[in-house]
């Protein structure tokens, strides 16, 4: 099969790719059960207020920084707001422990695989310096042609510096990039550049693949 170089289909990860629902193995679940095994006393409901509320460090969207040093310190205040008894180091060991456990979407995997025979393929994701591994071994980004992670790029969606990041590096017509995402902010903007969207999540994979074989053919 030829494979269209001037078509790309660009995944978002967390919500996509990986779960963000309830009653599978979740993000947010094992958010608790880091933070409970670090120590934390706290109920559910306010390790997870206060887990949203740090990913903020002095007015900085952390899934836009690239330094471990500010990552370490971010720890402190958040062992300080949680009642933690572990050090970075130790957090961190407790923290890719639990995330090996998290529930992801092997079939949207497997689609992404497929499409690479067919298009060119991107990931597209706010997330953390902390957080590539645990994404590497899910899709295995030397799969795909383009690979967009907010912290290594300063920028997150749905800023508009990050969405002309990658129509800089594609290099291709707008109505030539398909992108699927499970917020609503980020598919706005994306809409509001001239691209296909898919808002979806993973466990919506017959609507994920309806749109891809729309914009392919």
């Amino acid at each position: 099969m030829h494979r269209n170089e001037n078509k790309l289909v660009i995944f978002d990860w967390g919500g996509v790719i990986e779960s963000h629902r309830k009653g599978e193995e979740n993000y947010f679940d094992i958010i608790i059960k880091i933070m409970k095994r670090a120590g934390s006393t706290l109920d559910n409901e306010n390790i997870i207020k206060i887990f949203k509320d740090s990913i903020w460090y002095n007015g900085v969207l952390l899934s836009t920084i690239n330094d471990e040093k500010i990552m370490r310190k971010r720890h402190e205040k958040l062992k300080e707001d949680l009642k933690l008894n572990t050090d970075f180091d130790a957090f961190m060991k407790i923290y890719n422990e639990e995330f090996k456990k998290i529930y992801f979407y092997k079939d949207v995997v497997k689609l992404t695989q497929e499409l690479k025979e067919k298009c060119k393929i991107g990931i597209l994701s706010n997330l953390t310096m902390l957080d590539k591994e645990r994404l590497n071994n899910q899709v295995i980004l030397s799969n795909f042609d383009y690979v967009w992670l907010s912290f290594e790029l300063g920028y997150a969606k749905p800023q508009e510096e990050i969405y002309k990041i990658v129509e800089n590096d594609c290099g291709l017509d707008v109505k030539n990039i398909l992108f699927i995402d499970d917020r609503t902010d980020n598919i706005d903007v994306a809409n509001k550049h001239g691209w296909n969207t898919c808002q979806s999540r993973g466990y919506e994979l017959d609507k994920i693949k309806q749109k891809v074989d729309e914009f392919l053919s």
